[in-house]
């Protein structure tokens, strides 16, 4: 099962675009979530993206710094860069909470 729960600070304001979806425009927000490591002062910094109303949530309520708790999958691509290949992990939100 590819299911992740993350509580985290957004480190700027969300990116806001649209993308097509089966044909149709849908609201995109990609933002990046900093988490907290247990026991440390140390954070993992974790890219994640969410359409349609959740991207309208993120858009209207959620600023830098906000806190907020996710639920989604873990998704990875790879692509080249310079004839490196370079792995991509992004987290696809599928609820958000205030936190």
């Amino acid at each position: 099962m590819n299911t992740v729960n993350l509580i985290g600070r957004l480190t700027k304001d969300p990116e806001i675009s649209f993308i097509k979806v089966n044909g149709e425009n849908k609201k995109m927000a990609k933002y990046v979530l900093a988490v907290e490591r247990m026991g440390s002062k140390e954070a993992d910094f974790i890219l994640c993206s969410v359409i349609d109303k959740g991207a309208e949530w993120i858009e209207n309520n959620i600023k830098k710094a906000s806190r907020i708790g996710i639920v989604g999958s873990i998704h990875t691509s790879t692509y080249k860069k310079n004839d490196i290949s370079i792995l991509k992990t992004e987290i696809k939100v599928k609820e958000q909470y205030f936190a």
